[in-house]
């Protein structure tokens, strides 16, 4: 068996190391986008746009000088509240302005402070996203990075910036896989790839990695529950399939009434422009068609749909502040008995409850408070929700 798992392993690091030499030099085009559930507003820009040359020397340019932060970004919420949009945008120019040469002097820290302030001005800026993802990365902290840069694609508006950015993504996750891969942390890059597949469930490539880390941990049971997920990709199923084979005809320590079944669960989706719906049905009430969000952390409803379902609920008491077309609002926090997505259900769901604008189409969206409970993969080619537990 250790002869067998060894080559295995072997297997999926040459295969990781031919991938992320293509992902490093490669190119590739943006996968269906899974967490925007809104449009974005025109302030978000290229990121590669040059800074605007008509820049006010003014109040701002004294506050930038003194580094009053917090007033020089209140400067810019005042042209935004007075509506002055030419004025606000020459304002937000020289404030990333300022951000980029602070970067340039490798003055991280404050860079970091000036974008972390004026996202709250602008949190679905592209630019301030990509500019803080930068300022995370020249701090060692490339995690975090990679987070901002799927914040940052999830509310790019055109193909070109979510191209763009999805390239920095590519580079930057190769590099920290690469990295703990030669560190030899196993635990540390299972970790980074469960989180991967949460940011991007259409990757197979990401799943293939997991399975990587988890038969290097000597969990051959998750590694498989990982490939079949992706057993279907046009691109890697061939591939995914004989490291299946090789896994289901390696011997095992466990007597053969000890090894749990893999169950993989294929849902079918609506695909709707870039997004997918799925059928959910609560525990009392009718069916709802949520989108899926990996962005949101948890799982809303909109008030028309738990009115008009009959959906039985608690009002937890509590409320929670939510990121909309309008900016972000306070909402209510009600519970629901279950919710199922086919025969996977989760008990005692907490639902955020708004309304989603112009989203009339939707009754919410399925948020990560529903999803964290499984291994998912969106299976783009053949629009299928594809589940398995997760293991405790």
């Amino acid at each position: 068996m250790r002869t067998l798992t060894a080559g295995l392993v072997l297997l999926i690091a040459g295969w990781w190391l031919g991938w992320y030499s293509h992902e490093r030099w490669g190119h590739e085009t943006a996968p269906v986008a899974l967490a925007t559930a809104v449009p974005v507003d025109d302030m978000a820009t290229d990121p590669d746009l040059p800074v605007a040359a008509e820049v006010p020397v003014d109040e701002l340019q004294q506050l930038l000088s003194a580094s009053d932060l917090d007033a020089a970004v209140g400067y810019y919420e005042v042209l935004q509240r007075q509506a002055d949009e030419a004025g606000a945008q020459r304002a937000r120019q020289r404030l990333l302005g300022h951000a980029r040469e602070l970067l340039g002097q490798q003055r991280h820290a404050p860079a970091e402070a000036l974008l972390q302030r004026l996202l709250v001005a602008a949190w679905r800026d592209v630019e301030v996203r990509a500019l803080l993802a930068e300022a995370s990365y020249a701090q060692g902290d490339a995690r975090a990075a990679i987070d901002q840069l799927y914040e940052a694609r999830g509310h790019a508006w055109d193909a070109e910036t979510r191209n763009r950015l999805l390239r920095r993504i590519r580079v930057l996750a190769g590099g920290e896989a690469k990295a703990l891969h030669d560190r030899g942390d196993q635990a540390g890059l299972l970790e980074f790839y469960q989180h991967l597949t949460q940011l991007e469930p259409d990757r197979a490539a990401y799943f293939i990695g997991l399975a990587g880390a988890q038969l290097a941990l000597g969990d051959t049971g998750a590694a498989q529950r990982s490939l079949q997920l992706v057993m279907h990709d046009p691109e890697h199923g061939a591939q995914v399939k004989s490291m299946l084979a090789q896994l289901q005809n390696t011997p095992s320590d466990r007597p053969p009434e000890a090894a749990p079944a893999v169950e993989v669960a294929g849902i079918p989706l609506q695909r709707r422009g870039n997004h997918f719906l799925v059928e959910a049905r609560p525990g009392r009430g009718a069916s709802l068609n949520l989108l899926i969000d990996t962005g949101a952390s948890m799982t809303i409803v909109t008030p028309a749909a738990l009115e008009q379902r009959g959906i039985r609920y608690t009002d937890t008491g509590r409320t929670g502040v939510f990121s909309t077309a309008n900016g972000r609002v306070s909402a209510p926090i009600y519970r629901i008995d279950t919710l199922a997505v086919d025969d996977w259900e989760v008990r005692r769901l907490d639902v955020g409850v708004l309304d989603l604008g112009s989203r009339t189409d939707i009754d919410g969206l399925l948020g990560m408070n529903y999803l964290r409970h499984f291994q998912f993969f969106i299976d783009q080619n053949n629009s299928l929700l594809r589940l398995s537990l997760r293991e405790p």
